[in-house]
């Protein structure tokens, strides 16, 4: 009775242990922290094109690399039970299970996919509560999101050279749907399809919106076609200059949308 007594408590203890978890994806991170998790993260990625909320405490765990490069020596000698990887990671899954480390990835296509996510990480981390919590928030905000729509069309250009715009399937197009504007970009199963300025003439957007790589002005100013659009015409021409944080699929975007809707504004009458 004894040992079984002393097995039960170990099988206990066990499947309360926290994990020691080093994420390559800075929207886990985010997302760890809003379920109070924080401290079973060991290790993170650093950026160079922008912060990992909330910055004062992300900026003091340890790095294991930049997103880009993560260091699997680093990793392994932080001796993790569970490595979230990021699409620009993957090739690290075989590394790592060869050392025997637990690896997973998100789905990070669409504003959907954060619940499904929120919901995985709550139970990974036993936060369900906060879970929950959160999950409720995040669908209230998005209802929010939908009031006064915006009643626009645009085209979101990824770059400019070559001329590639987020596509119709997109996690851009999902958000431009959110805020009331028609997205003119091509329907494809490609993210971001090259496009023509042919193309955008067609469509004749209300809006033009330059993100990420699309930082050639000079695009606008050379090109006859573009000049006689409506967004070039009524000078609808926006840089939008936090697109990476757009793309980062954590609870917090809800904060990012609520700021670009609103600079949006200021370039519609």
């Amino acid at each position: 009775m004894k040992k079984v007594l002393i097995l039960c408590f170990v099988f206990i203890i066990t499947l309360q242990a926290k994990e020691r978890i080093i994420s390559l994806d800075p929207a886990s991170i985010e997302t760890l922290f809003m379920l109070k998790a924080d401290d079973q993260i060991i290790g993170i990625v650093s950026l160079t094109h922008s912060d990992i909320y909330p910055k004062e405490k992300t900026s003091k765990i340890t790095s294991v690399g930049t997103f880009t490069n993560p260091s699997v020596e680093k990793i392994i000698s932080l001796d993790p039970t569970l490595v979230i990887l990021s699409s620009y990671s993957l090739n690290l899954k075989q590394k790592l299970d060869n050392f025997g480390i637990k690896t997973m990835i998100f789905k990070t296509q669409h504003l959907n996919d954060i619940k499904d996510n929120i919901k995985i990480l709550a139970k990974i981390t036993q936060k369900e509560k906060e879970g929950k919590k959160i999950l409720k928030k995040f669908e209230d905000e998005l209802k929010n999101l939908e009031k006064n729509p915006l009643n626009k069309s645009a085209i979101y250009l990824y770059s400019s050279n070559p001329l590639m715009a987020f596509s119709d399937n997109s996690l851009i197009a999902d958000i431009l749907k959110l805020i009331g504007i028609k997205n003119l970009s091509p329907k494809s199963n490609i993210t971001r399809p090259i496009i023509s300025e042919e193309y955008i003439l067609k469509q004749n957007p209300d809006l033009l919106i330059f993100g990420i790589n699309a930082t050639d002005k000079n695009l606008l100013n050379n090109s006859s076609l573009l000049k006689n659009t409506k967004a070039v015409k009524k000078n609808r021409i926006y840089t939008y200059k936090n697109t990476y944080l757009l793309l980062r699929l954590s609870p917090k975007i809800i904060d990012r949308i609520k700021e670009f809707k609103a600079e949006i504004k200021t370039v519609l009458p």
